[in-house]
């Protein structure tokens, strides 16, 4: 059974005949109506200024600023947003603060690392402080239980019970 043909045999004119493009539907565009909103229901908005164009002319930018500046400053709406923006600005120069701290904390323990006998020098202080708090508040039992009230009543104060 022979699949092809000998090679000798012309090839039929099907490769020569270009097909027939089928008709493409036409996409259908749908729109839908855009809702402006009245631009002069605002009065901002609405208000149209003119600047004079030359540099002889009174009034201008800087003067146009200088009023609505000054009729900022006259209303109560800068007090209104002063009182609001408080509470979040105390927060955030707290913590711009509280971040510099901790710089410059970091910075200091670190120099202090950086001293070859230093660390050492601060164990052993501790060290001797905490065996003098042993010896002054810890070996009799009345001056342990006073210890162990003032660290109750402490901690008392710190959870609010």
């Amino acid at each position: 059974m022979e699949l092809m043909g000998p090679i000798d045999e012309p090839q039929s004119n099907v490769d020569s005949v270009s097909p027939v493009p089928e008709p493409t539907p036409t996409p259908t565009v749908t729109t839908t109506p855009i809702v402006t909103p009245e631009l002069t229901s605002d009065p901002a908005i609405a208000a149209t200024v003119t600047i004079p164009a030359d540099a002889d002319a009174s009034g201008g930018e800087w003067d146009l600023l200088k009023d609505k500046l000054q009729g900022l400053v006259n209303t109560d709406q800068l007090h209104s947003q002063w009182s609001q923006l408080k509470g979040p600005l105390r927060l955030l120069a707290g913590l711009i603060v509280l971040v510099i701290v901790l710089q410059i904390y970091g910075g200091i323990l670190r120099t202090i690392d950086a001293l070859p006998l230093a660390s050492g020098l601060f164990e052993l202080a501790g060290v001797i402080w905490l065996g003098n708090f042993s010896v002054r508040n810890l070996v009799r039992s009345g001056d342990r239980r006073k210890v162990l009230e003032d660290l109750v009543r402490l901690w008392q104060r710190v959870v609010g019970g």
